[in-house]
């Protein structure tokens, strides 16, 4: 695994009913951690020389359940830039809405 995206990420998240920040941390395991905007963890992985993906189960806030973050991202220099869906699942296991999102983030450290 390619080590270009490991650190901590400051995150514009452009959602349907407006943007938000957050913050990211991808270490060298392949974990990855939503520590600000949210309470998630999960998994990254290289998928080119300058791409990677990265999946994190976030926990709802003002109910039980999850958000499923799933995001494809290209990377220059330290910022990236990544597409992909949310989709909030209640605790039933029932979808509540779905939506594409785009991040872009900065590198921190």
């Amino acid at each position: 695994m390619g080590i270009f995206a490991v650190g901590r990420w400051r995150a514009r998240v452009g959602r349907p009913g407006g943007d938000t920040e957050s913050e990211f941390e991808f270490a060298r395991d392949g974990s990855a951690l939503l520590v600000v905007g949210g309470k998630g963890s999960g998994t990254w992985k290289s998928t080119g020389p300058d791409t990677f993906s990265y999946r994190i189960l976030e926990e709802l806030t003002e109910m039980p359940g999850t958000i499923e973050i799933a995001q494809e991202a290209v990377l220059r220099g330290d910022e990236f830039v990544s597409n992909g869906n949310a989709v909030v699942r209640l605790a039933n296991g029932t979808t509540a809405r779905e939506a594409a999102i785009s991040i872009t983030a900065q590198r921190l450290g």
